[in-house]
């Protein structure tokens, strides 16, 4: 094994201790006792190859493994020596390492498995040939962007900008045009693949020489996209693998949606594209835009500049279910008729329904009230207590009636009732050409061309069981709203049995903004994110009261659990968690070490 940082060293050249040129490495082991890193010794043939970021082949416990140089220096002392170099380039700089060290602390992950999110999957090689050359492209200059795109065109700092437009209103494409005129490069991260392509398209009609998609699955051809990204001048069009990836010249990164759960992953570590692509920002000092029709509240508590068009989106109706009868199904008579209508005028229409059935809320029989829980508001559904705060609901809590409708649905049901009441073939799920169709969030990239939308119960959105309900609730409906076409009589229609809410007055107004600040004023009234910090740990394999013991000792005072999940336990922290992660790395090591296996979620969407 190389030895420790401050060990006294040996250079092979010579039986004497001297100083000897060497690198400081991290295996590429996923362990947090390896993050410190370990110094070998560069033998004189690999001076020129070794630098940071440079992976290479090192000894390590009588076996060989990669690992990524992150310093150079003179050492004394019994070196091991560097056994090769893999790759021709680095895979990092200085600064971006800088970026990698926060997420490994902040997510509580192995500095080497955050390494290797900026590394492609194969070993790349160096780009030749000649610089790239484009012609320059004027952007408009009245658009609300083009003052910040001449910043940083400037290469001067700016701050995060929040452009709230739909997700495909290509305007903002238009805007890049100076930051690629002055050599800079641009990153472009969104959700899913079917997106990127979209928007990888639009780009090279009016970039031609400069995008470069990351394609799906092939190994080889991702590295090929990965070593074209190195290239000043150049467009990188991506899903969230990309937003480590290194960049020379990045000027400008470009986030669709960053409120997408897409947009975080799910397996330790949790990266949030949003959070690491700030951080890069501050430490790079390239500028950061955020696409989409609503910000999240972190970027709006991040203090990002909001700049919105005058009206976002289009016409937005409300269909008040509360007067509706018993088992009158999923779509009110309104909803129904103005879907004939629109299928009879030739048009086209998609019923939007939430995805988990489960979570579906429920209203009363007797009074039509939405079932809520009495102590934090949360819909209920069929449930007999909250999940949120726990309370026992057996009752309406206006009325005290005990017998409750669903108002959820899932799309295929969907699908049967509207053959029923609008005619047979002219109903299908998304990926079925028909004038009607029905899906969930998941299907709104591919919905476009639309005249009509209709969210089957918003409520099930807006009332559930999670903090952030509110705010995705928004986000959802304002992409949805966004997907219907601008024309006379083009609309959408929100049922719900709440049409005074918060949440519905700012999508008819389409003034997502003041909603979302009153949503971020009850976060922090309430002690959640982003006005705290919030980590929760899972754990399967493991004695429950020895690990409630080793969280507490590290966290004394912020632990809330164990609770049951899947077939483990769940614990969450929730506070200055700082110091505290320092701590978790230690106990979440011993763990994995006993043969337990642990998830940490830094930044949790579901509690």
């Amino acid at each position: 094994m190389g030895a420790d940082r401050s060990g006294p060293g040996y250079c092979q050249l010579s039986r004497f201790l001297i100083t000897a040129h060497a690198a400081l490495v991290v295996p590429a082991v996923p362990t947090f006792s390896v993050d410190s890193g370990f110094w070998y010794s560069i033998p004189h043939h690999l001076r020129g190859d070794v630098g940071v970021g440079v992976r290479v082949r090192v000894p390590l416990g009588g076996r060989k493994v990669r690992g990524f140089v992150i310093d150079l220096g003179e050492r004394e002392g019994n070196l091991k020596e560097v056994l090769g170099v893999s790759g021709e380039v680095p895979v990092f700089g200085p600064a971006l390492l800088k970026s990698l060290r926060w997420a490994a602390q902040h997510y509580v992950a192995p500095l080497s498995v955050v390494l290797e999110k900026a590394a492609p999957p194969t070993l790349p090689k160096a780009r030749t040939g000649t610089p790239l050359t484009r012609r320059v492209i004027e952007a408009p200059a009245g658009h609300p962007l083009a003052a910040f795109a001449r910043t940083l065109a400037a290469r001067e700092r700016h701050p995060a900008v929040s452009y709230c437009v739909h997700w495909n209103d290509s305007s903002w494409m238009d805007v890049v045009a100076p930051v690629l005129n002055s050599n800079q490069s641009i990153m472009v991260v969104s959700a899913t693949v079917r997106e990127s392509n979209r928007i990888a398209e639009s780009m090279q009609r009016r970039f031609p020489e400069s995008v470069v998609l990351v394609p799906d699955g092939n190994d080889s051809k991702v590295t090929r996209a990965w070593e074209a990204a190195t290239r000043p001048g150049t467009i990188l069009v991506g899903t969230p693998r990309v937003a480590a990836w290194p960049m020379n010249e990045l000027g400008l990164a470009i986030v669709i949606e960053e409120g997408r759960r897409a947009m975080k992953d799910r397996q330790t570590p949790t990266i949030h594209v949003r959070d690491l692509l700030r951080t890069r920002s501050r430490i790079e000092g390239f500028g950061l835009l955020f696409v989409g029709p609503t910000p999240s509240v972190e970027t709006k508590a991040a203090g990002a500049e909001t700049i919105q068009p005058e009206r976002p989106w289009g016409l937005v109706e409300t269909v008040d279910r509360r007067d509706d009868p018993p088992g009158s199904g999923f779509l009110s008579d309104r909803a129904v008729a103005a879907l004939k209508n629109t299928a009879g005028a030739g048009n086209r229409a998609f019923v939007f329904t939430h995805v988990r059935a489960e979570d579906a809320s429920a209203r009363c029989v007797s009074c039509r009230s939405l079932r809520r829980c009495t102590r934090c508001g949360s819909q209920i559904g069929q449930r007999p207590s909250c999940l949120r705060c726990g309370l026992e609901a057996p009752k309406c809590a206006n009325c005290g009636g005990v017998q409750f409708e669903s108002m959820g649905s899932i799309p295929r049901r969907i699908v049967a009732e509207l053959e029923k009441r609008v005619g047979s073939g002219l109903v299908g799920l998304v990926d079925v050409e028909r004038p009607i169709t029905v899906g969930t969030e998941r299907d709104l990239a591919a919905v476009e061309g639309i005249q009509l939308a209709v969210a089957v119960d918003v409520d099930s959105l807006l009332y559930g069981s999670n903090y952030r309900a509110s705010e995705e609730a928004i986000r959802v409906l304002a992409r949805l709203v966004g997907c219907v076409d601008r024309g006379k009589g083009f609309r959408t229609l929100l049922q719900t049995s709440d049409p005074d809410s918060p949440l519905i007055v700012a999508l008819r107004r389409g003034e997502p903004t003041p909603y979302l600040e009153s949503v971020l004023a009850e976060r922090a009234r309430d002690g959640f994110p982003p006005a705290t910090e919030m980590l929760a740990i899972e754990v399967k394999g493991a004695a429950p009261e020895s690990v409630s013991a080793d969280i507490a000792a590290s966290a004394p005072g912020m632990v809330m659990g164990p609770v049951a999940s899947g077939d483990g336990l769940r614990w969450l922290l929730q506070g200055d968690l700082g110091l505290v992660k320092t701590e978790l790395r230690r106990v979440v090591q011993r763990l994995r070490d006993s043969g337990a296996a642990v998830r940490v979620d830094a930044d949790p969407i579901d509690l």
